[in-house]
């Protein structure tokens, strides 16, 4: 990471694009194979909502810009600009990802041999596993507590690959956490309603203890933000109760709202319930 280190005027935000082969790389395959998913379902006639097709693409679209803007190169200046990347890789990107519904995707678009397969994997040990909500909750708060409070955080500023890993466990994690708790794709271990607000409740004061833990240092955590030169360096405290605020308010927002949207997605179930009980019985008395 970092060569040089990135200035504060307006043309260095414009001029501070990240060159990234690799994350551009995987974000133009993944578009590319929704796509083609998309064109293949299209073409045998078979529906799929263009609601789930936006949520998709609005997440690659986060994606790109916490991966492929100046967010990144900022990152390794500003623990506030790092803080703010985390955040759109685990409460907005990776929700809306499987809002999009890419495995049901998968599944309709592939042949009749490849979506059993697709099947048996996820019903595979690894699969059941990943799918359990207890442990994509245990991933979802334990990743940023091992990150943050241990070399590795520090270790991304200096490397390339280590930050790469950085990112791929913070976007793994999340995508974990989230996939059953939307509920769009099929999984080995469905999750109600209650469970799935439950669980978002439960991650509210964990993510608000690390954020104390974070705010309350007296001195920087991170030695290669501390050791930056002017600008950076001398704010390297400021920036880190900056962030710490950022996880407390934005995190725990994101999960509010999470909450609302999932209530209001099991009213919206129990009224089509409701409704569809109302239609037997109708049918039944006619």
């Amino acid at each position: 990471m970092g060569a040089s280190v990135p200035g504060t005027d307006t043309w260095s935000w414009l001029r501070a694009w990240p060159g990234d082969p690799l994350a551009l790389g995987l974000l133009l395959a993944a578009a590319s194979l929704y796509a083609a998913g998309l064109v293949r379902l299209r073409r045998a006639g078979t529906p799929f909502p263009a609601r789930w097709a936006t949520a998709f693409w609005c997440g690659l679209g986060v994606l790109a810009i916490a991966l492929l803007t100046p967010v990144d190169t900022y990152a390794d200046a500003s623990f506030s600009v790092h803080m703010t990347q985390h955040l759109l890789l685990t409460f907005v990107a990776p929700p809306l990802l499987a809002l999009g519904a890419p495995i049901t995707l998968a599944m309709r678009a592939s042949s009749p041999a490849t979506g059993r397969r697709i099947g048996r994997v996820l019903r595979s040990p690894i699969g059941r596993a990943l799918s359990n909500p207890i442990v994509g909750w245990a991933l979802f708060v334990g990743v940023p507590f091992a990150i943050h409070l241990s070399p590795l955080f520090d270790a991304s500023l200096r490397s390339s690959p280590v930050h790469a890993l950085e990112h791929a466990l913070w976007i793994g994690a999340a995508l974990v956490y989230w996939w059953p708790i939307v509920g769009r794709d099929p999984s080995p271990h469905p999750v109600s309603y209650p469970a799935r607000m439950f669980s978002l409740f439960l991650a509210m004061p964990l993510m608000s203890f690390l954020a104390l833990a974070l705010y309350q240092g007296t001195a920087p955590l991170y030695p290669s933000y501390a050791g930056l030169p002017a600008p950076w360096g001398p704010r390297a405290l400021t920036e880190q109760r900056w962030a710490a605020l950022q996880m407390w308010l934005a995190g725990n927002l994101a999960l509010m709202i999470a909450i609302l949207v999932v209530a209001v997605a099991w009213k919206r179930a129990e009224d089509e319930g409701q409704r569809r009980l109302e239609a037997r019985i109708d049918a039944a008395g006619g």
